[in-house]
């Protein structure tokens, strides 16, 4: 099979005609959100209630889904090989993100001179984000979710590998094949949240709101274009993957991603296109898992011109060391950015309270363009993402249950 061929699977034959519909709901939320803004804002709860349903069935498979991935990799030989290039690629990865973002705002200046009236400004935000770190430890346990569900799979799928128990493989197969039945039956209602996302967007920040923080958003875009296309780009060329037809090949979860804002919605679907493609079940669902978590290039991006943009909107003076104490915070707390929409903007806080030196006070400035940018950084998340699975499943080949690749 060509490695970019799919078999008839859900990602292929449903989604096909998913995309249609999904073309429909934008038009739909445009009109909507345009001509009836009243309720176009009321919108909002559907969206939220989607996202806190999603993430509940997510949160397990991720879970699980380590844990086969580990199991899996106790059974192969080269997979202290795969672990050390995951760990190396993820670090080398989102350390360039950050460079390119931290670069970029510094170059471009978006912050600078912006001549911004703060009361035209949309000044309010959704209250599950009007509170800060510093003054609730619970903040900090619930940005960290992931992160916590991930380190405590990996100890326990270290210990499950120890044991190397074959029923319990199977268990956590069928586990998983469990959760993508229910979430596949749950994308069903997808335009509809695509419908309600969209006009809500429009009726609540409108294009007018874009013009004045039009600067921010565009060194985003730039950043996550030339991340995608220049990055990651020049290293498929190098280890001879045609970047084009990979991208081609994931079209319709790229769509679905950057229609829903948040790149969870394609998390299911992304294990099928790239096992149906002939990549390994033992590496894709090994790596895509950890990759919501340790490579979110897109989130990286977004975190570091946002803090460049604050500074040099307050006009902050930063000295080298400055600078290398926010990347290695951007480093930590970009971890947490792999939650529902909007949990980029909670990393974004995060990052500024543990740095300390970038006030809070005129956050709702960015929140007013969150929903612009919030596209570009899961779309680049997601690709970045199978961008890694597909590599380093091409590096270290191994034998699957139903054949080599």
């Amino acid at each position: 099979m060509s490695p970019f061929q799919t078999q008839k699977t859900f990602t292929g034959k449903y989604l096909r005609n998913l995309t249609l519909y999904v073309f429909i709901a934008i038009i739909g939320g445009v009109i909507s959100g345009s001509y009836f803004p009243t309720f176009s804002k009321k919108l909002e709860l559907i969206n939220f209630y989607f996202f806190t349903l999603l993430e509940a069935l997510i949160l397990p498979l991720i879970f699980i889904a380590i844990i086969y991935g580990i199991l899996n990799l106790f059974e192969t030989r080269n997979s202290k090989k795969i672990i050390l290039h995951t760990a190396l690629y993820f670090i080398t990865i989102t350390s360039v993100s950050i460079i390119l973002g931290l670069s970029l705002g510094f170059l471009i200046k978006p912050g600078a001179d912006t001549g911004i009236d703060l009361s035209k400004i949309h000044s309010t935000i959704p209250k599950r984000f009007e509170f800060t770190s510093g003054s609730s430890n619970f903040f900090t346990l619930y940005n960290s979710r992931y992160s916590i569900f991930l380190l405590l799979s990996i100890v326990i799928g270290i210990i499950a590998g120890k044991l190397k128990s074959k029923k319990l493989t199977h268990l956590l197969n069928s586990g998983m094949e469990m959760f993508y039945v229910v979430i596949k039956y749950l994308y069903i209602v997808l335009p509809v949240i695509i419908f309600c996302n969209i006009a809500y967007g429009i009726s609540v920040y409108g294009i007018n709101t874009l013009l004045p923080l039009s600067k921010i958003v565009a060194t985003i875009y730039l950043a996550s274009l030339i991340f995608i296309f220049g990055i990651l780009g020049t290293i498929c060329h190098f280890y001879q993957l045609n970047f084009r037809e990979f991208l081609i090949s994931i079209k319709d979860e790229i769509i679905l991603v950057m229609t829903t804002s948040s790149s969870k919605t394609a998390f299911p679907m992304i294990f099928e296109k790239l096992e149906s493609q002939g990549y390994a079940k033992k590496v894709v669902r090994f790596l895509i898992p950890l990759g919501y978590n340790f490579n979110l290039a897109g989130a990286c991006i977004y975190i570091s011109v946002s803090c460049m943009f604050l500074v040099q909107f307050y006009d902050i003076k930063m000295n080298l060391q400055d600078y290398f104490i926010l990347f290695l915070i951007i480093s930590i707390t970009s971890k947490t950015a792999s939650g529902v929409p909007g949990s980029g903007f909670l990393a974004l806080i995060f990052t500024l309270d543990k740095f300390g030196k970038i006030p809070l006070t005129d956050i709702t400035l960015l929140y007013s363009v969150d929903r612009f940018m919030n596209e570009a950084r899961s779309v680049t998340n997601f690709i970045g993402i199978a961008v890694s699975a597909a590599l380093i499943s091409k590096i270290h080949p191994i034998q699957d249950d139903d054949g080599l690749i």
